[in-house]
C-alpha cells in the first residue's frame, strides 16, 4: 500500500514538475548580463564607429547595457575566433566587415570556420573607400598614378589597417584592375596607417570614408560608389575619373553557430529597427557616408558567400 501511495505521489509530482520545465528552463534574452558586440579592430576604425553607434541605440532598445570590445589583430581573426567559442546566447556578437569574406581565402588553416562556426544575423549597411595619396608625390589623378605606377613597378608603398584586411584588400584588387604593383606596408590600425600617410612614410592610402580627414599633407583622388560623397564633394567617384573600380565596405553582425531561432530573430529585428532609427542613421552617414540597408539572416547570409567567392578570386590571382 505505501509502495502504491509512493508511486502515485512520485507520478504527480512528475507532472507537476514536467509542466514547469519550460519556465524553469526558459532563457529569456536578453538575460540580465551585458550584451557584448565584439569588434576586430582597433578604436577609431569606421568598424568601430558603427559597432559603438548602435551599442548606443540596443542599449536603449533592451533597457540593459551593451558594450563594445576591440580585439583587434590578424586581419580581424582574433576576434572572430573568440566569438566562435563563445556560448551561442545571443549575448556575444560580432560586428564584422568584408574581412570575414577575406580571411577563409587568405588564411585557409584558421581555427574556425566562417560557414561551420557562425550564423549570419543582421546585414547593416555599406559605404565607400576613398584613395589618398601624399602630396609630396604630385600626383593629382587616378589616370596620373596608374601611369606612374606602370612606369616604377613596385615603388609606390600603400597602408592597411593591417595584413588581410579589407583596405589592404581593397588595395590588391585595385593593383589588379589597374594592372599595376606596388608595395604593401601594414600598421595596427587605419589611423597609424593615416598618421603614416600625412608624414610621407607611405604615399597612399585606400580605406573607408570616415570623416573625411581634411590635410594640406594629402590629396584625395577618387571615392567608390555612383555618385560623390557629401562628405568629400570635390572628390570624383572612380567612374568619373575613367577607372573601373567600385567597391564598398559593409557591416553586418553574425554570432556563434546554435542561437536558438527565436533570438536569431529578435536580434535581426532590433538590429533591423535600429537601422530606421533617424539619430543612429544621420551619425554613421555624417562620419562614413554608409548606407543602410535591412537583410533577413539568410539574405545576409547568401551576401556573405557571394563575397567569399569575390576575394577567393582575388587571393588566387595575387598568388599565382
Amino acid at each position: 500500500m505505501k509502495n502504491h501511495t509512493l508511486k502515485k505521489w512520485f507520478i504527480g509530482f512528475f507532472i507537476l514538475f514536467s509542466n514547469h520545465i519550460p519556465l524553469a528552463f526558459a532563457q529569456p534574452f536578453p538575460s540580465e548580463k551585458p550584451i557584448t558586440l565584439i569588434v576586430g579592430f582597433s578604436p577609431g576604425s569606421s568598424i568601430d564607429l558603427v559597432a559603438r553607434t548602435f551599442a548606443k541605440s540596443l542599449t536603449v532598445k533592451f533597457k540593459q547595457p551593451v558594450i563594445v570590445e576591440n580585439k583587434p589583430g590578424a586581419g580581424g581573426n582574433i576576434a572572430a575566433e573568440f566569438v566562435a567559442r563563445t556560448k551561442p546566447d545571443g549575448h556575444t556578437l560580432l560586428i564584422v566587415a568584408n574581412s570575414i569574406a577575406i580571411s577563409p581565402a587568405l588564411y585557409p588553416n584558421m581555427n574556425f570556420d566562417v560557414k561551420k562556426d557562425f550564423m549570419p544575423i543582421s546585414y547593416l549597411g555599406i559605404g565607400p573607400v576613398i584613395i589618398k595619396v601624399n602630396k609630396d608625390l604630385k600626383l593629382n589623378s587616378i589616370k596620373e598614378l596608374v601611369a606612374y605606377a606602370k612606369a616604377h613597378p613596385g615603388k609606390l608603398n600603400y597602408g592597411s589597417s593591417g595584413e588581410g584586411g579589407t583596405p589592404h584588400m581593397a588595395s590588391v584588387l585595385f593593383e589588379q584592375t589597374a594592372n599595376i604593383k606596388m608595395t604593401h606596408i601594414p600598421y595596427k590600425g587605419g589611423g597609424d596607417a593615416l598618421a603614416a600617410l600625412m608624414g610621407g612614410q607611405i604615399d597612399l592610402l585606400i580605406n573607408p570614408l570616415l570623416g573625411d580627414v581634411q590635410s594640406d599633407k594629402i590629396i584625395s583622388l577618387a571615392i567608390s560608389g555612383n555618385q560623390r560623397s557629401p562628405l568629400a564633394p570635390e572628390v570624383p567617384t572612380f567612374k568619373e575619373a575613367g577607372f573601373d573600380f567600385n567597391i564598398g565596405v559593409y557591416y553586418g553582425v553574425i554570432g556563434p553557430k546554435g542561437i536558438n531561432p527565436k533570438v536569431l530573430e529578435q536580434l535581426n529585428q532590433y538590429f533591423n529597427e535600429a537601422i530606421s532609427d533617424k539619430d543612429l542613421v544621420e551619425v554613421i552617414t555624417n562620419k562614413s557616408g554608409i548606407v543602410m540597408q535591412k537583410m533577413t539572416p539568410s539574405e545576409f547570409g547568401d551576401y556573405l558567400i557571394k563575397d567569399m567567392e569575390l576575394w577567393k578570386k582575388v587571393v588566387s590571382k595575387k598568388v599565382s
